[in-house]
């Protein structure tokens, strides 16, 4: 066969597989392979079943589809205030301030209480022992085991800039609001953190950098203080005596 021909023969075939993959009307036109048009993974509450597909029946793969059980632990959002422990028309099911120098301003000022109350000496050790867990795991590596702001990124020169020093008389002052609205939006460097705790679980955090900071002011961080949402001034000046 002659050069001329073969080009001929090349041309010809490539007009027909271009033809048969043209699309018209409800026609999609012929798929050379259609794994990489019809991906066989599931898509959650969506039945996109392909006749094409080999790896499993209709009805496999409507079972894979439907709704799941959820897992062990599981929150759902915007569930009941009777539902959470720390009851606040602030920071639940909505938190009421928004992402911008006015909305911190208003956090500071309307936000002095810690709802997450304590019953007992040995409810308030329960509740700072996980907090304790919390702060280590998101907080400590910044802030420092003792709040004092020497965590071990910015100890080792990664931080590049210093994180605040809870133990510092600003922070020790400063309301609860202060605290909370840096979890849900983050202050600076520092990214928010509202999806990495719940509502409950950033109290309990609140409630830890509350007991470090205890003896700075010559207090102990015991129901009455906890309860308190602050720490007493009167401590501070008991200890200047």
């Amino acid at each position: 066969m002659k050069p001329i021909h073969y080009l001929l023969l090349f041309f010809i075939s490539s007009q027909l597989i271009l033809v048969s993959c043209k699309s018209e009307g409800e026609f999609t036109g012929r798929e050379y392979m259609p794994d990489m048009a019809h991906s066989i993974a599931y898509e959650a509450n969506q039945y996109t079943y392909y006749s094409l597909n080999h790896w499993g029946g209709m009805e496999e793969y409507l079972k894979f589809v439907q709704p799941r059980i959820p897992v062990s632990g599981t929150v759902a959002f915007g569930r009941s205030k009777e539902a959470v422990r720390a009851n606040s028309i602030y920071t639940y099911p909505v938190y009421a301030f928004e992402n911008s120098d006015t909305g911190r301003t208003e956090a500071i000022k309307m936000i002095t209480d810690n709802p997450f109350k304590v019953s007992s000496s040995e409810d308030l050790e329960k509740v700072l022992t996980q907090g304790k867990e919390l702060y280590d795991i998101y907080c400590s590596s910044c802030h420092g085991k003792e709040g004092d702001g020497n965590g071990q990124l910015y100890a080792s020169g990664v931080y590049p800039a210093a994180p605040a020093n809870y133990l510092k008389d600003e922070f020790i002052d400063a309301s609860n609001g202060r605290y909370y609205h840096a979890i849900m939006y983050g202050k600076g460097v520092m990214l928010s953190h509202a999806d990495k705790l719940s509502h409950d679980e950033r109290w309990m955090v609140i409630h830890y950098i509350r007991s470090l900071q205890a003896p700075k002011r010559g207090a102990e961080y015991n129901v009455e203080v906890a309860n308190l949402g602050k720490i007493p001034a009167a401590a501070a000046k008991t200890e200047e005596k």
